[in-house]
Formats: structure tokens, sequence, C-alpha cells
């Protein structure tokens, strides 16, 4: 018996699956090798890239390839320094499951909707994103998502390498460094930075998709279809990715570190002179620096995140429809 059609969800054939999948094998495959990714971390990175990776519109996969790939640059960023700093920093990162579902799965879940909305159904991305509110939420509220946790990842990843101690966003009193909670000049630069690279990202794709969709062509040595591309470039929405990627990696970054002074617990040691999450060892003193014992940190990352990208997501709506 042969079989000359398999059947896929949303209307998918075998093909559309290829491209993904060849992704997934990308980004496993360079998270294995540069330990950005444990054995745990690619399986759940191979579930949310290929939840991501199937749409059309390529700016759900190179919102996703940019941060993981920046990210995992942030991490690897002065490890020898960070080590001193940080207990339990590894080299690349290591990611586990746990860690990549709480930076993936409410992107995964809103590129999922998407794709179930809006599969083969409006093959121009202008007229989809531009016109249809539904897919233009979703996508803003992914946006936000991600720029929140790329603006949070860097703001650790970085603002831990400034020079004088940050401050406790709750307090304002100087704390040590890897204190959940803890501000710095350098941090929350980074933080906007990093959004601003998703939404920079995000807008680029729609730039060179529509592009794509345009019928251009070369005669009597002239571009034609140049003018309608042109006309069919929205640049309150091209300018509201970027303000949205900026804007959600900034406070992201904020409302990460007030979860993390409140409802997250620090303790200081002062033998090894680190931030720790250990019991105190024979000779060593451990303090609580702040917060109470409620959350982990991938709690408060997937919460963080869930918030900004339902924020993000809303006042698009208002701002845009």
């Amino acid at each position: 018996m042969t079989v000359r059609h398999i059947a896929l969800p949303g209307g998918m054939t075998p093909s559309d699956v290829l491209v993904p999948a060849a992704l997934c094998t990308f980004i496993v495959r360079h998270g294995l090798t540069k330990k950005s990714l444990s054995t745990s971390g690619a399986i759940a990175a191979t579930v949310v890239g290929l939840g991501t990776f199937t749409n059309t519109p390529y700016v759900f996969s190179t919102v996703l390839l940019t941060f993981f790939l920046s990210s995992s640059k942030m991490t690897k960023y002065k490890s020898s320094v960070k080590k001193s700093l940080e207990e339990d920093h590894q080299e690349g990162g290591g990611r586990t499951a746990i860690q990549v579902f709480s930076n993936g799965a409410t992107g995964t879940a809103l590129a999922l909707v998407f794709q179930y909305l809006f599969w083969n159904k409006e093959p121009r991305l202008s007229t989809l994103l531009l016109n249809d509110w539904r897919a233009n939420t979703i996508l803003f509220a992914y946006i936000g998502h991600y720029a929140c946790c790329n603006g949070d990842t860097w703001a650790s990843e970085l603002g831990i390498l400034n020079k004088t101690w940050p401050t406790l966003i709750t307090t304002f009193k100087k704390v040590p460094p890897g204190t959940n909670g803890g501000v710095s000049p350098l941090g929350l630069a980074a933080s906007f930075a990093g959004g601003l690279l998703i939404g920079g990202t995000a807008a680029i794709s729609v730039l060179i998709q529509q592009a794509f969709e345009c019928s251009f062509a070369w005669q009597n040595g002239r571009l034609l279809g140049l003018d309608r591309y042109v006309d069919s470039l929205d640049f309150k929405f091209l300018s509201a990715l970027l303000i949205a990627g900026a804007s959600a990696g900034f406070f992201g970054s904020l409302l990460d570190s007030l979860l993390g002074a409140t409802v997250q617990k620090s303790n200081y040691s002062t033998k090894k002179k680190i931030i720790t999450y250990k019991a105190a060892e024979e000779g060593d003193e451990v303090k609580a620096i702040s917060g109470l014992d409620i959350l982990d940190n991938h709690q408060v990352n997937f919460l963080s995140s869930l918030v900004i990208a339902a924020v993000t997501g809303y006042v698009s709506l208002k701002a845009l429809f």
C-alpha cells in the first residue's frame, strides 16, 4: 500500500514541514555545540521551533532565531567574569527544558494560534497583518513576549558586569551583583537594546516579505513594481514594531526586576561574597537580601513575559485599529 499524501494539522503538507525541520536542526545543533542548550533543552527547543517556524509570515521565525542567537551570545559574553559573580553560572548557558519553555511557551502558543486562524487563508502579508486586527494583535503580543525575554536576558547578562553595585528596585539601596530585583544603568540600557533588536528584526522581516510578495520586473532599464511596493508600506505599522520591541524589552525587564525583588528570595553568602540559593556551609553565614520565597526565576520569567505580551497586544489593538 502506497501512501501518497499525509494529512497534517491546519492543511499542511509534508513539504511545509521541511524548512521548519531544517531550522530546528540548526538550533539544536548550534545549541548543543555551543553549550547553550542541554539535552532536555534541545528537545524543548525542537517543540518550540516546530510550533513557530511553520508560520508563513517569516517574522515569527526570524524573531525566534534572533532571540535564541543573541541571548546565547550574551550569556557567553565574559563568561569567566560571571563565574566569579554568579554561583550557578554555566558557560554558554546550558538551558534546560524548563528554561526553554519559560521563555518560549507563550510565544509558541501565540504562533500556533496565528497558524490555526490564518493558515493558507490570506497569502499576502500586507493585507493580513495590516488590515486584520486579530493577526495584528497576535503579532504584537508575540513581539512583546520575545522582546521582554530578550531585554531581560540582555539586562541580566550585561547588567551584572556594571562597574558599581546595582540598586534594588523596591528600596533603591545598593545590593550585590546578581540580586533579584537589582537594576543598573548598563542593565537598563541593555534591556532597551535587546527589545529594540527584536522590534527591528520584525520590521525588517515585514519589509522583506512584502518585497517578495510584490511583482517586480525589469523592463527597458526600469524596475517596474517599485512604486506599488513603496505604496504598500505602512510606516506607522513599522514604527510601531520598533516602539513595541524597545518598550517591551525595557518595561519587561523592570517588571521582571519588580517581581524578583518581591516574590523571589535572594540570599547573600558572606564567605563566597555572592548571591546564593544553597544552604549555608560550615563557616559561612547566609543573609537574606530581599524578596519572599514564592516564585523561582523560571516562574518569574514566564509571568513577566506573559503580562508584557498581553499588554503589548492590547496597546497595539487600541493604537492601530
